[in-house]
């Protein structure tokens, strides 16, 4: 995680996993060591907060606490469904994964990916920010055989890392 771009973004998710559909507000922030993410489902129906960093994940969810050691087995135990939160902190930014995995990458005029296939999971970017954001996209479909997610982006906030190795301090 060290080193990467810090970022805050919201917006509106939705997930499918066989007959089951869930649509929630996401508030995700980033700060090159750690992040935050906070899943909010509509009319105060409740909300999921999990935050990661170098000593493990630690989930949130109706006076409830759980740890691991990631986020997957944590969310899948906890949830039911698992988001590949170790990719999608790149592909919300348009960007594969590190380690050069990534195959079938297809490109736009301007350059930046449309759709790409990754650890499993068929990434298409459809919607970019206008400039001057973008490189950023607005939405991201992100598909494995089990489960379909839909993340629109409503607003991008992105920092350098400072040399202390934290972004966005509030």
């Amino acid at each position: 995680m060290d080193g990467d771009p810090a970022f805050e973004l919201s917006g509106r998710l939705a997930i499918r996993q066989g007959e089951q559909a869930l649509s929630a507000n996401l508030r995700w922030q980033y700060d090159g060591r750690g992040e935050e993410m906070v899943i909010s489902a509509p009319l105060g129906a409740g909300s999921v907060q999990i935050e990661r960093d170098a000593a493990g994940v630690t989930l949130r969810s109706g006076g409830r606490v759980a740890h691991a050691s990631t986020a997957e087995a944590l969310m899948r135990g906890t949830l039911g469904f698992a988001l590949p939160l170790d990719g999608l902190r790149y592909w919300v930014r348009g960007q594969t994964g590190p380690g050069g995995v990534a195959v079938r990458v297809v490109r736009d005029a301007a350059g930046r990916i449309e759709s790409f296939h990754e650890s499993g999971w068929d990434i298409v970017i459809p919607l970019f920010s206008a400039a001057p954001l973008d490189a950023l996209p607005r939405r991201i479909d992100v598909a494995s055989a089990e489960l379909q997610v839909r993340l629109v982006i409503d607003q991008w906030l992105m920092a350098p890392v400072s040399a202390s190795g934290r972004g966005l301090q509030q």
